[in-house]
């Protein structure tokens, strides 16, 4: 195989250096490039997007990592490549991808996938009405947010009441569920890496680990594996973090993640997800060009 050029669209983070590095040892090229250096050309029916002079449509595989902020633009760059028959990962984003958790939770309704019950309105006084469906405590969550930003715990109507006059949009309703942490399984392709638990932060009703949620390795079960995968696929995700709850016995898929962070995943499991999907890469790549 040639020497390819792999271009990482994203911040510098620890996780971007961790594919940079295996990248490297296959003998292949890294680019680590910021979503906000690139602008598009359209110009007599062609399209290009440059960076730092050079056309990106000259590169070879494109690992999208940083674009929440940037979500059309990084869409169309996506699609753009496809129709160049560039190699993208998650390729989902160039294709059927919308970035919110009701999308998902609809999605997950559709495939017959244990969830949380979940409720969104966009007005006021749907909001009121959905009080006669619920029973307190429940969880309000942001339907674009990430890391466990913005989420609120309501304990009585009146805080509920309070929240939804003045955030009528942008927010679901989600049961809560008395519960010690959740499991993250980590998946690249059709593999299954791994799984670790992430234990409630002290004080608090959430288990991010960028909260500083304790956590460790857990055995990957036939039940946890088949689910995870499961989930993945229903939303055609290449690359996923699939948080899932046990509760009275009974799995719940919380999120699906498109783009995960691994570092706390690597430090618990020993499994750095970089190099699966570097490889996946590049056989997907191999079996394009065959």
């Amino acid at each position: 195989m040639n020497k390819l050029s792999f271009v990482i669209i994203g911040p510098s983070t620890e996780n971007t250096l961790d594919l940079v590095r295996e990248i490297e040892k296959t003998g292949h090229r890294s680019f680590i490039v910021k979503l906000s250096d690139i602008f598009f050309e359209f110009n007599n029916g062609a399209f290009k997007a440059l960076w730092k002079n050079k056309d990106l449509l000259d590169f070879d595989i494109f690992l999208l990592r940083g674009y929440n902020k940037n979500l059309l633009f990084a869409q169309i760059l996506a699609q753009e490549l496809l129709v160049k028959g560039k190699i993208v990962i998650d390729d989902t984003i160039g294709k059927r991808f919308i970035s919110s958790k009701i999308y998902e939770a609809s999605r997950m309704a559709q495939n017959k996938i244990n969830h949380p019950r979940t409720w969104q309105a966009v007005s006021f006084s749907s909001y009121k009405k959905i009080l006669k469906q619920i029973s307190f405590p429940v969880i309000a969550k942001p339907v674009y947010g990430q890391k466990g930003q913005g989420i609120e715990k309501f304990k009585t109507a009146k805080e509920y009441l309070s929240f939804f006059s003045k955030n009528p949009k942008g927010y679901l309703i989600q049961e809560f569920l008395n519960i010690d942490g959740d499991i993250r399984v980590f998946i690249v392709g059709n593999k299954v890496l791994g799984a670790m638990k992430r234990h409630l932060v002290p004080g608090d009703f959430r288990s991010n680990a960028s909260l500083g949620a304790r956590t460790e390795k857990i055995p990957l079960t036939k039940e946890l594996k088949t689910l995870a995968l499961k989930a993945a696929k229903t939303m055609d995700y290449e690359i996923a973090g699939v948080d899932i709850l046990e509760y009275k016995k009974k799995f719940y898929v919380l999120e699906i993640n498109s783009s995960p962070q691994w570092q706390k995943f690597k430090e618990v499991t020993g499994i750095n997800p970089a190099k699966y999907i570097i490889e996946y890469a590049l056989k997907k790549y191999a079996g394009k060009h065959r």
